[in-house]
């Protein structure tokens, strides 16, 4: 280890020792356990399905420590503006400098800008585990000495797989998402996967990144013509016009299926709520829980952030919407019904 990287790990268990230390008169019976102050610092908004898979995957992970649990929020979809955001997260700065948790669960890209990278990373504490990160940790600098966490991975390849069972005539395929630090990720992801691993089951011939509604509503007229399956990634971000108002999601989608007659395809938990006909979808629950054992680990082992290697997301969840295939005309073989992990109808 580099002498930086060594001072700030003898640091980290001098303070680590000092916060058990102050935990003892808690600890007198031999069956009581320390109490553990986490604090979860969410991208976006409590009310966005994604946030709360997260806190309640974090939860699961450390139910055995019962610790002290937190969540803030940085609401980035819905108040976007880079000064903002700036302002917020300096605050913030400050609150996690009083409240000294132990860790600290930083959830999204924005997070990863806006707080941990320019206030936390490379401090003594307190100790930072991500998680929802799509672009590369390099990115960011990760790992740090104070910092590892969970690398997002969206099941493009297993997702065009779907959907070209499910559609056998199907060759061609357009994807939109919307211009967020999420949107630009994902979508370099998809463009780098086809340059690393050769063409998905389908030609993705459009790869788009829309910054507001009418791009969107425009993208998605032109493509009744041109693609057989429009895959869709995060749409929470539109904005309506020049005055930077974002669209509520819920609009964007009751304004697309009205529109699109071509079969839709998801990669966000969040397709499960809005109506796609199929996804494999990545789990903002399992992002939580790998999140929060990493936690578990530096809290009981006694370990900096830093020691434990950047972990990716592995399993994805089979999503068929049977009502979404019937107003399509979309015959769905009942052997991926069967084995689908969200079947709704």
């Amino acid at each position: 280890m580099h002498r930086k990287g060594m001072l700030l790990y003898l640091l980290f268990l001098i303070v680590w020792w000092g916060d058990l230390a102050g935990d003892a008169p808690a600890r007198a019976g031999e069956s009581a356990l320390p109490t553990f102050h986490v604090l979860i610092v969410h991208s976006y908004d409590p009310g966005y399905v994604w946030t709360r898979a997260i806190t309640q995957g974090v939860a699961e992970a450390l139910k055995d420590l019962r610790p002290q649990i937190e969540t803030v929020y940085l609401d980035a979809k819905r108040r976007p503006e880079k000064t903002g955001l700036e302002k917020r997260a300096g605050e913030l700065a400050e609150r996690i400098r009083e409240l000294a948790p132990h860790v600290v669960i930083a959830a999204d890209d924005v997070v990863q800008e806006y707080l941990v990278v320019p206030y936390l990373k490379d401090k003594p504490g307190p100790q930072i585990v991500f998680c929802g990160v799509n672009a590369p940790p390099s990115k960011y600098g990760y790992p740090a000495a104070n910092v590892s966490g969970v690398r997002e991975r969206w099941h493009f390849r297993e997702g065009f797989a779907l959907i070209k069972r499910i559609l056998p005539r199907a060759t061609s395929a357009a994807f939109l998402v919307g211009d967020s630090e999420s949107g630009h990720y994902v979508a370099e992801e998809l463009q780098a996967d086809i340059a690393r691993n050769g063409p998905y089951a389908l030609d993705v011939s459009h790869v788009d990144v829309v910054r507001t509604e009418a791009e969107w509503q425009e993208k998605i007229r032109q493509y009744q013509d041109e693609v057989d399956v429009l895959a869709i990634g995060l749409y929470q971000s539109l904005q309506r016009g020049a005055d930077g108002a974002v669209v509520p999601a819920a609009t964007i989608m009751q304004w697309t299926h009205a529109v699109n007659q071509k079969p839709t395809l998801g990669f966000a938990d969040t397709a499960a709520q809005n109506g796609l006909l199929c996804g494999v979808l990545e789990s903002g629950h399992e992002q939580g829980y790998l999140a929060g054992h990493m936690a578990y680990e530096i809290m009981t082992r006694r370990v900096p952030a830093g020691s434990l290697p950047i972990v990716t997301n592995k399993t994805g969840l089979v999503l068929v919407n049977l009502a979404t295939a019937e107003r399509l005309g979309v015959d769905i073989p009942f052997e991926i019904i069967e084995a689908a992990g969200v079947v709704l109808q």
